[in-house]
C-alpha cells in the first residue's frame, strides 16, 4: 500500500514539476481554452483518478 501512495505521489510531482511553460507554445488551444489550463485540469483528473482506483477497497 505505501508503494502505491509513494508511486502516486511520485507521478504526480513529476507532472506537476515540469517546466510547463515549454510545453505549451500556442495562444489558444480546443474550444478557444488555454493548452496550460486544460494540462492542469486534465493531470488533476488524472491523479484523482488513479487514487480512487488504487486505494478503493473491495
Amino acid at each position: 500500500m505505501r508503494e502505491k501512495a509513494l508511486a502516486l505521489f511520485f507521478l504526480a510531482l513529476g507532472l506537476f514539476l515540469l517546466p510547463l511553460g515549454l510545453l505549451f507554445r500556442q495562444a489558444q488551444g480546443p474550444w478557444g481554452l488555454p493548452p496550460l489550463y486544460l494540462y492542469l485540469y486534465g493531470a488533476w483528473a488524472l491523479v484523482i483518478l488513479l487514487a480512487f482506483l488504487l486505494f478503493r477497497r473491495p
